[in-house]
């Protein structure tokens, strides 16, 4: 998996900046036309449709936009079974007290907003958060990218295994494989339990 460095600060986008420009525009010509009684010649009338023609195409192509990547793609995150790698740092399972997934279902492509706004509607699935807490206190933290082939769910073995190391609780374990189903789950108890006793 990717890892992604989000870059801090507001972020406006160009099509949203003509947006506001063009709104802009249109609020000065109707304050000048009421105002000072400029005679802008119908060319009012032209602009404000162009302007509704662009907001409405705005609004439409958000349906099928992604969002944005701000910021810069910083490594890869690979789960190991003696240890994690996060770019050119490795840690040790040994070394680690516990691996926190705080957000880990933002998945590129997904639909993640419904309503009718000017922000892109597919997710870039970069809203993934990934807390490693060492055994001497330190934190670490990074988003990663997710998409349809390489998910979390797909790491079960991996997972599992880090489960049983004792760095991932049963709860977050479960819903990371996204099992949901009581009989899935009390199959899966099993598994693990079966495994255990093998080993």
């Amino acid at each position: 998996m990717e890892i992604f460095e989000k870059r801090k600060g507001i972020y406006i986008s160009p099509e949203n900046i003509i947006a506001i420009s063009w709104t802009i525009l249109i609020f000065l010509i109707h304050y000048l036309k009421h105002s000072f009684e400029f005679y802008f010649n119908g060319w009012d009338a032209v602009i404000l449709i162009f302007w509704l023609i662009y907001i409405i195409g705005l609004l439409i192509s958000t349906f099928f936009r992604y969002q944005r990547e701000i910021g810069k793609y910083n490594g890869k995150l690979i789960f190991q079974e003696n240890q994690i790698q996060l770019n050119d740092e490795v840690y040790k399972i040994s070394e680690i007290a516990k691996l926190d997934f705080v957000h880990a279902y933002d998945i590129r492509g997904m639909f993640v907003n419904h309503l009718i706004e000017f922000a892109p509607h597919l997710s870039n699935g970069l809203d993934n958060e990934l807390f490693l807490i060492l055994k001497n206190g330190e934190k670490i933290k990074c988003n990663f990218l997710q998409t349809e082939s390489e998910r979390l769910k797909h790491y079960k073995e991996m997972l599992t295994h880090y489960h049983r190391k004792g760095i991932i609780d049963w709860l977050q374990l479960l819903n990371l494989l996204e099992i949901q189903d009581y009989d899935k789950i009390q199959k899966f108890k099993k598994e693990i339990s079966n495994t255990n006793t093998a080993e």
